[in-house]
């Protein structure tokens, strides 16, 4: 596959986005980076350019239409060879009453599947007018099986992959590649936040290079750990009985403080 030459990156303040913007950033990128910290987002744009990138702050929240209109501007000016999807927000039972909170959850649909569908939807037009381009979304390993300790984030991310691998193959024939990354914990802010067993972690780097690798690849689903894939693939066809015996050796809670503010990347 040819290397993309302008990349735009949702959630790039941070964690898996300033790690994948800084994996993409070399002479002739031009990246868009996307968040709500402008702060953030100019020491990532800076480290960036110091690569020799050019890096443009995209100030937006994708749970808005803002976001649809900064994309489409971004684009005009510079026609969007990567897009990646990667904001999002955790959900989780409550470290307080082991339930999940509804403003969590309400936050995770919004940001996590509608959020995702509002920066992929305009984008992919865009591109299949053009007849290329490559579409990916930061997903999880949560989507593969229905997690009693984080029913909105397993549901939205489960969403956002269904959504993925079906426009895959609907905009394949027009020249548009699109990928999901199912992947296992990062190292994060977001997850520092979790209590509870985070087997096979990886640092934000590790995964924005298994990323940036399988998108080379045009892999239609990321996934990191693979053992951990298939393994949690596998409670789908366990029986019930036996699934809620193997679910309580992974269950986690959420710390409640900043639960409305954290975001992936």
């Amino acid at each position: 596959m040819d290397k993309p030459d302008v990349v735009v990156i949702t959630g790039a303040g941070g964690g898996i986005g300033a790690a994948l913007a800084n994996a993409y950033a070399a002479q002739g990128v031009t990246l868009g980076l996307v968040g709500r910290d402008e702060d953030k987002l100019r020491r990532v744009a800076d480290a960036c350019r110091a690569k020799g990138a050019e890096a443009a702050i995209l100030l937006a929240d994708v749970t808005t239409p803002e976001i649809e209109e900064v994309l489409r501007t971004f684009d005009a000016a510079h026609p969007i060879d990567l897009l990646i999807a990667n904001a999002g927000v955790t959900s989780g039972i409550s470290d307080v009453d082991g339930l999940e909170p509804w403003d969590t959850a309400r936050r995770a649909a919004e940001t996590n599947f509608m959020g995702a569908l509002r920066t992929i939807a305009p984008v992919a037009e865009l591109m299949v007018a053009r007849g290329r381009g490559q579409i990916a979304g930061i997903g999880s390993l949560a989507a593969l099986a229905p997690l009693p300790f984080s029913p909105a984030y397993s549901a939205s991310k489960a969403g956002l992959e269904t959504y993925v691998l079906a426009l895959r193959h609907l905009l394949a024939p027009k020249g548009v590649r699109l990928s999901i990354a199912t992947l296992g914990y990062v190292e994060t802010d977001m997850s520092g936040r979790l209590s509870g067993p985070k087997p096979f972690q990886i640092s934000p780097a590790e995964a924005a290079l298994k990323i940036k690798a399988g998108l080379a690849r045009n892999k239609a689903r990321i996934a990191y750990p693979v053992v951990f894939a298939i393994g949690i693939r596998c409670l789908n066809i366990l029986p019930e009985w036996l699934v809620r015996l193997i679910l309580p050796a992974f269950a986690f809670t959420i710390s409640r403080q900043g639960a409305n503010t954290d975001r992936l990347g």
